[in-house]
């Protein structure tokens, strides 16, 4: 009896080498090779899932902000506070990177942000969590605990937190300054609802 393949547990499997090769070697240094090297088969397989570079850097970017989706859920459940303060806190503290983990999915995150702005196919993706995904969120919690304009208090955190994440990568900050810096602006912005 033929083995039944899982199409999608592949092509996970292969966006998932495809983000560990990215966080050690950099995205612009990601083909092909070396996601087929990374998770153990041959080019050809890798090109049977993904048949252009672009839709292989697509299917990374996906996997990825599935990861990152998955993270911020869990927590949001863990939470189990129906406090819209506390969530919009939760949401903003995660986007910030905190751990080994979240600061590996920042910058290939942010990798695929920096690609983007001279790829025009990857320019037409999601390419970042935030303006499409999290401001409307937050800016809905916002409004719950009753701010006046919770629209521009949302893009003015998720602004603010994309800021901070960056310096925090870079290292001109640590996570505790840019925490800091983040629980000092959320203070000042949830105390005028």
């Amino acid at each position: 009896m033929p083995k039944r393949v899982d199409h999608e547990r592949r092509r996970r499997e292969l966006a998932e080498a495809l983000v560990r090769c990215a966080r050690v070697k950099g995205l612009h240094a990601v083909g092909y090779r070396e996601v087929a090297a990374e998770a153990g088969v041959s080019v050809n397989l890798v090109q049977y899932y993904f048949p252009s570079k672009e839709k292989l850097l697509l299917g990374g970017l996906v996997h990825l902000r599935a990861v990152m989706t998955s993270r911020l859920r869990e927590r949001l459940e863990a939470l189990g506070d129906d406090d819209p303060v506390e969530r919009v806190r939760l949401i903003l503290g995660e986007l910030l990177p905190h751990d080994d983990t979240s600061m590996e999915l920042y910058r290939v995150h942010a990798a695929y942000a920096a690609l983007a702005l001279t790829d025009p196919g990857l320019a037409a993706q999601p390419h970042t969590a935030g303006p499409d995904e999290i401001q409307p969120e937050l800016a809905s919690l916002l409004a719950q605990s009753g701010h006046p304009d919770p629209e521009t208090v949302a893009i003015t955190l998720l602004g603010l937190v994309t800021g901070l994440s960056a310096y925090t990568a870079s290292g001109y900050l640590t996570h505790d300054q840019a925490a800091g810096a983040l629980t000092w602006h959320l203070d000042m912005a949830l105390t005028r609802s």
